[in-house]
């Protein structure tokens, strides 16, 4: 059954955002996260911004928001 046949408009929604159908893996992925940015800087002290930081662009067309891009240069 579809969106449509089901009499229903589509919007914008979080799938597995949230509630009883909320993502089991999403734990794993902060843990994950976590330890990846946290030896990031000490794997790469000499790691800075490719651009200045007025150059930045945030991603707008996302739900979670964040950067479009964040070039940098080690």
């Amino acid at each position: 059954m579809t969106t449509a046949s089901a009499g229903r408009t589509p919007g914008a929604h979080l799938s597995f955002g949230q509630g009883p159908r909320y993502c089991i893996g999403a734990p794993l992925a902060r843990i994950d996260l976590q330890t990846v940015f946290s030896q990031l800087i000490p794997r790469f002290p000499g790691m800075r911004l490719a651009v200045g930081v007025e150059e930045l662009t945030l991603d707008t067309g996302v739900v979670t928001g964040g950067l479009a891009r964040l070039p940098v240069t080690w």
